[in-house]
């Protein structure tokens, strides 16, 4: 589970507000299948691989992140090693997607500059993975508030805004070009659960 990586953090199981795995991107708009292959084709990692190339060889773990500056993106990044992990552990490399320029991120990323990167400043993939831009209430609804005012009272802060305030994030497992199963968050405030993401085998219900 992600979370600030803190002892006096709790845990927050369940996470994206209980939003359930989908099974295939058909479930939510964004590009066909061939369209995302296609583009993931043209998508250069920070380690010189595409996208599709490396979906080729291994599953990706793929963490769209909110811009830098938004308390739940600090949680996200303040568990690195233990999001890096959960990846490892069932098989697939983590690779963060974020706004900035190419490089941008480095000095958000504290020491750990070796996690595999999508610099996106045009949202096109965010685009192509179905995540839209933010409401009144995705974005500062009651939950979002009190969570944020929680991550921020634990010591994860806040910072200056650093790609789109109005973007939301979500989390993929992408492999050999598709998507494999999808967490689109509802709100700024739903963080990526990386168990439930890996669990494919269960059915979607609803």
């Amino acid at each position: 589970m992600f979370g600030c990586g803190k002892k006096r953090c709790s845990v927050r199981r369940g996470a994206f507000g209980g939003i359930r795995v989908d099974a295939c991107a058909r479930v939510k708009p964004g590009l066909g299948e061939a369209a995302l292959a296609e583009l993931a084709g043209s998508v250069m990692m920070s380690n010189g691989e595409t996208l599709l190339d490396a979906s080729r060889s291994r599953p990706l773990a793929l963490v769209f992140l909110r811009h830098f500056g938004c308390t739940f993106t600090r949680q996200i990044l303040r568990s690195l090693e233990t999001i890096e992990a959960e990846a490892r552990r069932m098989g697939a490399d983590l690779v963060l997607v974020h706004m900035l320029r190419s490089g941008s991120e480095l000095s958000f990323l504290k020491g750990h500059n070796d996690v595999l990167r999508i610099a996106d400043p045009k949202c096109e993939l965010y685009r192509a993975f179905g995540l839209g831009k933010g409401g009144v209430v995705e974005l500062f609804g009651p939950r979002v508030i009190w969570l944020g005012a929680v991550s921020v009272f634990k010591g994860c802060g806040v910072g200056h805004l650093a790609g789109s305030g109005r973007q939301m994030p979500g989390a993929f497992l992408f492999h050999d070009g598709r998507i494999v199963s999808a967490q689109r968050a509802k709100t700024a405030a739903d963080l990526p659960d990386l168990p439930a993401l890996f669990d494919s085998s269960k059915p979607v219900h609803g």
